[in-house]
């Protein structure tokens, strides 16, 4: 059976490095990205199954305004209303922050900074086993 693949999507290249190790260590096909160019280019390209992304991604600009839910609101036009891939939400921000923007996008899940090895883990296998973007949205696993 092929390996699932994940896109990390993460700027801060220590979390990105961490994030993508652990995913890799347990069989996954990673794939990185740290800006919102690159993030649009390697779903279009490689379909991921799944993408851990980063909400406060670096700004290449002033005038730049993309974040994890602006790409995530992005996706979802793209594809009639669904999102192309699970997408699992990670932010320093707590989950009081950004629970009902979490929830209003769609997304699958939300971790907080910092991620430990085994609630990604267990986030991304539940994700991955429940079948796809459609699954019940805005989960919230234990860190």
């Amino acid at each position: 059976m092929t390996a699932k693949k994940i896109l990390v999507v993460e700027d801060d290249k220590v979390t990105q490095k961490y994030l993508a190790g652990i995913l890799t260590a347990a069989g996954y096909n990673v794939l990185t990205a740290d800006d919102p160019p690159t993030t649009l280019k390697l779903i279009r390209t490689e379909q991921p199954d799944l993408i851990t992304l980063d909400i406060d991604l670096s700004m290449a600009s002033p005038a730049d305004s993309w974040d994890g839910f602006a790409i995530a609101d992005w996706l979802r036009r793209l594809n009639n209303g669904s999102q192309p891939a699970l997408i699992v939400m990670i932010s320093a921000s707590s989950q009081s922050q950004v629970a009902n923007k979490v929830k209003a996008a769609g997304i699958f899940a939300f971790l907080q900074k910092p991620v430990t090895k085994q609630a990604l883990l267990d986030v991304v296998a539940r994700g991955l086993a429940e079948g796809g973007p459609d699954s019940k949205p805005a989960a919230v696993p234990a860190t």
